[in-house]
């Protein structure tokens, strides 16, 4: 039902915690799937050693413990791997543009890889999901596969979510259609799944009505980037903000002048 012009990646991670800047990632999985029929899926699953203990609090909602990744390689170690295996390709998620993305951008980043999720549409499951129904993954995937999510794990939670895209493609083609005449492509699903016309990866600045670059979040909220050059002079310097996001706003104030 998807309409693929290059790869597409499926991913979930398990983490420490919620903090993309404080936590770390523990568990990825991915599932890379081809334009059309022939050729099979590519799954790969791998715990990643975060260097810290993991929280009880976090055990409890995935039950990954401190011994299940203990042997695991560092996410500096794989990230150039896991570079390689989803460039040039778009990306699906569940929640992915709130939670796993900025996870995995930040993440790169700390291997100083910039790059990876550059030129990416990103599909984000639950935002479509609410546009129709707004529950969880577990609620999602009965709903539209009438399968129960028994586990709280990254290779679970890719796989359903792939099903759950399938499927809210299946039955909602109508209304997807109307949406766009070119029918359940990866770009024409990003724009439907995006809440905001996200300029950086994490939307930090996204575009306003008139297509003006915005600050969304803080006390500049709506107001322009060029127009809050003192702040964005703090936020460069800020080691709580993304490269891609420091990028972006030095290639918005450049443009300006």
């Amino acid at each position: 039902m998807l309409k693929l012009t290059r790869p597409l990646i499926v991913f979930d991670l398990e983490t420490t915690g919620l903090d993309f800047q404080k936590d770390r990632i523990i568990q990825i999985a991915i599932i890379k799937k081809y334009p059309g029929t022939n050729k099979k899926p590519l799954e790969v699953v791998r715990y990643v050693n975060p260097g810290c203990k993991i929280p009880p609090e976090a055990v409890a909602i995935h039950g990954i413990t401190d011994e299940d990744v203990k042997s695991a390689k560092t996410f500096q170690e794989m990230a150039p791997g896991i570079a390689k295996f989803i460039k040039g390709c778009d990306v699906v998620g569940y929640n992915s543009n709130r939670f796993d993305v900025p996870f995995l951008q930040t993440a790169f980043e700390r291997a100083e890889i910039y790059d990876a999720l550059n030129d990416v549409e990103f599909i984000d499951v639950f935002n479509l999901y609410c546009k129709f129904n707004p529950r969880t993954l577990s609620q999602a995937y009965a709903d539209y596969c009438g399968k129960q999510l028994k586990a709280h794990k990254a290779d679970a939670d890719a796989k359903a979510t792939i099903e759950v895209l399938e499927a809210i493609i299946e039955e909602h083609k109508g209304e997807i259609n109307a949406h766009n005449l070119e029918g359940p492509t990866v770009k024409n699903l990003a724009e439907m799944s995006r809440k905001t016309k996200k300029i950086d990866i994490l939307g930090c600045i996204v575009k306003n009505e008139k297509g003006t670059p915005v600050f969304s979040f803080g006390k500049h909220k709506n107001k322009a980037v060029t127009s809050q050059r003192t702040y964005c002079k703090w936020l460069l310097n800020n080691d709580g903000f993304t490269q891609n996001t420091k990028q972006h706003i030095k290639q918005i104030l450049n443009a300006k002048t």
